[in-house]
């Protein structure tokens, strides 16, 4: 990472959007917006794969803390391998494992660490990474498809979500889907307590306290880790795989969790009007805390602790989650803090690389693990919990509610944080982390790297920062920044349909802020490139924003979201599909390298973890690549991740040459030699109009258009050179309706890949629609009424065969529609404000859909 040195004189005013050396494959969708020009941006991403993407959508810092900077830098890197092209209509989702794991939900979202992308994303200046991944929560049924698993913070995580973007509208929209996701966590309410229970292990934390205390002979605490395989009688008797999961237990994490989705959903109720709504869900948050309080809170230890179901054994022991309701603002008197303190010291929580998941006096503790498996949650240092532990620290230090919880402590904890994402002198994130050993715990190969199941962003803008987002025209900060810092600088940060930039400069010498008409000396705060606030000092903020916050959310909301048509999120199963004719197969029996991972959504460049096809050890000096879509689609353009390790020793390289053939055998594009190609980077390939000779210019003909269900890509191998390619993407304007066509959703999936459990995905592409099988679904999603808004609309479902199909409205509302042959069933259906999810599910015969027709009722 470069120098935090690495500004430069302040340019003339520029837009948000910086270019870079390759060609995007779809406009930005604030490029519209000016900003500051205070820091050099390549700078800071030039060593990362695919800068361009960093430049277009990450806000860009410059602090003093060389750690930090690298630190933060690496995580914007971790997010945008986490991010999963999914389908057109479906958008992006965020994962938390690198590759797919068996126990994820639907498209690899695994709904604990989803509130954590939430927030952590919330700060990337496209809005839909987000957006997408909420939907798929409150209208996609991820919860509803698996079943309730892990446990979670996403109405909260929602709410911050808008607090930040300021887009109220999407918020409001979402109020009906987050209280059918709410109400399916109402089988693990206990009726007698009032509280919700769940194992530790679904409360992403396995061997935690409760599991020790239940898990050893006779149903009693374990006394002895390793038992031999012993009986009770002879001196054995653990039950391991309860000390594993942990029994059914009242954990301050989740309630605290239910408390805040409860508050939320009376908060946006209120916000569209509905009192009775807000009075209901507001009643039922207060009551829900204060049964939290009277059996969740140990007056012994004066912290919060798990108590087991059904036994009400109590376990009196200091875990890190009872730091967690504070996040959430539960537990923030005098004495709840009090006792939070008490925790702070080197026999509670703290160590060089914690804060530990369990206090070190506890009997349980180990600071080594005492087995290989990744995540042992009963002293491991956890950047999960570490993060939410920083929410904690900066929500009361910032408002002077402890004399130990300082802003001093917060830093000291941060710096932790910090130097904890590290491995071998290089920032570096896996799943745990030893508390007072510089190493992680848990780091499997080609499973554990870059994990993303933390926040760090957050903790950076939020915490340390001080950025307090809310809704209106008010911007609040309250800086926990190290007193010693004479300068910093934040540029391109996106806030409430604007881009905010911060420079503190105490002097005025580090970046000369005076070019835009103010004394440079001193804390200054732009939004869209024009000065609207300066101080003297580093200090609070409370300042009125220069624009009409809700005409701009507004305005950056409605910008379109361009489409990728060639992922299929199942894979090489059903179309998209792409095939290629070589695969590296060393052994003869194993393709190490196929073809279908260069459609299944997910990009990153790294030798390991691997994600790539490559024609390593073929026969033939070139690779050629098949790629078959469900119909013919117009475009202008292909995009071609190139895989490149040359710098690491590696023998894949950029290609000497590149040639795209349509479906009529047409060269559509043609570079040989390829000289613009970028290593490492996704290439954006524009077509040209073919010429008679059977190749084509090199330069591409302005807006023109191929129309086609095929594209055949050759790419010529450099000498000395094999070729790679991550993913390949062909992006087109969004489909707006009133037509959708079935042969564009997703025929079924995967509920955690290919290991888990399958689902609808019995279909067909044929004949221009979706012949479904037994069990099969189809899933067409972003489907609204002509003028995007709620309400009653007609959908007519074109189709034939013989069978009958439910059509399930944001997998909520169901309707059964009956085929004996072609025909179109028109019914009434209601449709919420924006995208909405249809699921076609066939429940008898062989029906066949080929379209579904929207119409305002």
């Amino acid at each position: 990472m470069r120098s935090t040195s690495t500004v430069v004189a302040l340019i003339a005013l520029g837009t948000g959007v910086t270019n870079a050396t390759v060609s995007r494959p779809y406009p930005p969708a604030d490029s519209y917006l000016q900003t500051t020009n205070f820091l050099n941006h390549s700078s800071y991403v030039q060593d990362l794969d695919d800068p361009q993407w960093y430049l277009d959508n990450i806000p860009f810092i410059d602090v003093p803390d060389q750690s930090m900077s690298d630190v933060y830098y690496y995580r914007t890197s971790v997010i945008k391998r986490h991010l999963k092209w999914v389908a057109e209509g479906q958008g992006w989702v965020s994962t938390e494992f690198i590759h797919p794991v068996s126990w994820s939900s639907k498209f690899q979202s695994t709904p604990d660490s989803a509130p954590h992308h939430v927030v952590e994303l919330r700060w990337l200046r496209d809005l839909n990474y987000v957006k997408n991944h909420i939907q798929q929560y409150t209208r996609g049924g991820v919860e509803k498809l698996s079943g309730v698993t892990f446990t979670h913070y996403m109405h909260q995580a929602i709410y911050e979500h808008a607090q930040s973007t300021g887009d109220i509208d999407f918020l409001t929209s979402q109020l009906d889907g987050m209280i059918a996701m709410y109400e399916l966590w109402d089988k693990l309410r206990d009726n007698t307590t009032g509280l919700y229970h769940r194992t530790p292990l679904q409360d992403a934390q396995e061997y935690s306290l409760p599991g020790f205390l239940v898990g050893g002979p006779s149903g009693g605490a374990m006394h002895e880790w390793d038992d031999f395989g012993l009986s009770a009688s002879q001196g054995g008797g653990n039950n391991y795989g309860l000390i594993w999961s942990g029994p059914e237990t009242y954990r301050p994490s989740m309630n605290a969790y239910m408390v805040a989705g409860a508050r939320v959903i009376g908060q946006i109720a209120a916000m569209v009007g509905n009192n009775s709504l807000s009075h209901t869900w507001s009643q039922y948050a207060g009551d829900l805390q204060t049964k939290m309080e009277n059996m969740l809170y140990s007056q012994e230890l004066n912290f919060w602790i798990d108590v087991v179901e059904h036994t009400n054994l109590r376990c009196e022991g200091r875990e890190l989650i009872g730091t967690y309701p504070y996040r959430f603002g539960i537990g923030m008197n005098e004495t709840y803090i009090r006792g939070l303190e008490a925790s702070l010291t080197q026999e509670g929580f703290l160590s060089e690389f914690g804060p530990t998941t369990l206090e070190q006096t506890n009997s349980y503790f180990t600071a080594l693990k005492n087995t290989t498996y990744c995540c042992v949650w009963n002293g491991q240092s956890w950047p999960f919990s570490t993060s939410v532990y920083l929410d904690t620290l900066a929500r009361i230090a910032r408002n002077g509610l402890s004399s130990i919880i300082t802003p001093a402590f917060f830093n000291q904890e941060m710096t932790k944080y910090t130097l904890t994402n590290y491995k071998d002198g290089v920032p570096y994130t896996a799943e745990s982390h030893y508390p007072s050993v510089d190493g992680w715990s848990g780091d499997t190969g080609n499973h554990s790297e870059h994990y993303l199941h933390s926040t760090y962003l957050n903790n950076i803008f939020t915490d340390f920062f001080g950025i307090v987002p809310d809704f209106g025209d008010t911007l609040v900060l309250q800086p926990l920044v190290p007193s010693n810092w004479s300068h910093f600088a934040i540029e391109n940060l996106p806030y409430h349909g604007s881009l905010l930039s911060f420079v503190w400069d105490q002097d005025g010498s580090h970046y000369k802020t005076g070019t835009y008409g103010n004394s440079s000396a001193g804390f200054s705060i732009f939004s869209n490139g024009t000065l609207f606030h300066h101080q003297p000092t580093l200090c609070a903020v409370n300042v009125t924003l220069p624009f009409n916050t809700t005409q701009a959310a507004a305005t950056l909301a409605s910008q379109p979201e361009w489409q990728n048509i060639v992922a299929n999120p199942n894979s090489p199963y059903n179309l998209p599909r792409i095939t290629a004719t070589d695969c590296l197969n060393l052994n003869g029996d194993f393709c190490a390298f196929p073809a279908w991972k260069m459609n299944d959504g997910l990009l990153w460049y790294d030798t390991t973890p691997d994600n790539r096809w490559t024609n390593n050890q073929s026969q033939y000096p070139y690779g050629t690549i098949n790629i078959t879509l469900p119909r013919p689609r117009k475009m202008n353009a292909i995009s071609l991740a190139i895989f490149d390790d040359t710098d690491r020793g590696g023998v894949a390289a950029c290609p000497a040459g590149v040639k795209v053939v349509n479906g009529k055998g047409e060269v559509v594009a043609y570079k040989n030699p390829w000289t613009d190609c970028v290593g490492n980077a996704l290439n954006t390939i524009s077509f040209a109009a073919p010429m008679a000779n059977g190749t084509n210019t090199t330069t591409p003909d302005t807006g023109y258009t191929v129309e086609t269900g095929f594209l055949q890509v050759v790419l010529s191998d450099k000498l000395r050179y094999t070729t790679a390619v991550t993913e390949i993407q062909i992006w087109v304007p969004p489909n707006t309706g009133p037509r959708y066509e079935a042969e564009d959703g997703v025929i079924g999936t995967f509920i955690g890949s290919y290991e888990g459990k399958a689902t609808g995905l019995n279909g067909t592409i044929e004949n221009g629609g979706v012949t479904l099988h037994a069990g099969a679904w189809v899933e067409l999603s972003d489907v609204r009424r002509a003028d995007g808004g709620a309400g009653k609309a007609q959908l007519t479902i074109i189709g034939g065969g013989n069978g009958t199909v439910e059509v399930q409205m944001n997998w909520l509302t169901n309707t059964t529609v009956s085929f004996q042959g072609p025909a179109n069933k028109t019914i009434e259906v209601e449709m919420w404000r924006g995208g909405n999810w249809v699921d076609l599910l066939q429940t008898s015969g062989t029906p066949f859909v080929d379209a579904v027709v929207v119409s305002d009722g």
